[in-house]
């Protein structure tokens, strides 16, 4: 009797580690995801103007009022350039998604430069995604959003 007794307490253990990972996860996911309500305002990269950290994964839903669409331009951009944007990148939920990565446009890279994005509907979402390293302290970005009428 006393062996089973061992392993029903260690699947026991088990599903508690795993209980506690996933509620874990679940947390984490939602403490990297941030509303945004205002009309305009800015989103910086972690750490801006200083080099961001490592394994970043961010998100900013930016929501403004039925009738207004989302404009945005980013201010500053200067990721760990990578091609098609494997290691770092932001990526925006726009009409048509866009990837951006790097510090300048290459045939493998997209980066903002002046060019304006619009969401389709009122909302948006941003991502920010750093891999294991920023080595040379790329410094991230600013971007600028507003409300426009449709």
């Amino acid at each position: 009797m006393f062996p089973r007794f061992k392993c029903v307490y260690f699947v026991l253990i088990i599903l508690r580690c795993l209980l506690f990972l996933v509620l874990y996860l679940l947390v984490a996911a939602e403490a990297n995801t941030t509303d945004l309500n205002e009309m305009y305002g800015y989103i910086l990269s972690p750490n801006f103007p200083e080099g961001y950290p490592s394994d970043s994964d961010i998100t900013w839903n930016i929501s403004v009022p039925l009738g207004f669409r989302i404009k945005l331009y980013f201010m500053h951009f200067d990721l760990e350039p990578s091609y098609l944007c494997e290691y770092d990148f932001v990526k925006s939920g726009a009409e048509q998604p866009l990837l951006f990565c790097g510090k300048e446009r290459t045939d493998t890279e997209q980066t903002p430069g002046q060019q304006t994005i619009y969401s389709h509907g009122n909302t948006m979402s941003l991502t920010f995604q750093s891999d294991f390293s920023n080595e040379e302290r790329f410094t991230g970005f600013k971007v600028h959003y507003a409300a426009e009428g449709e």
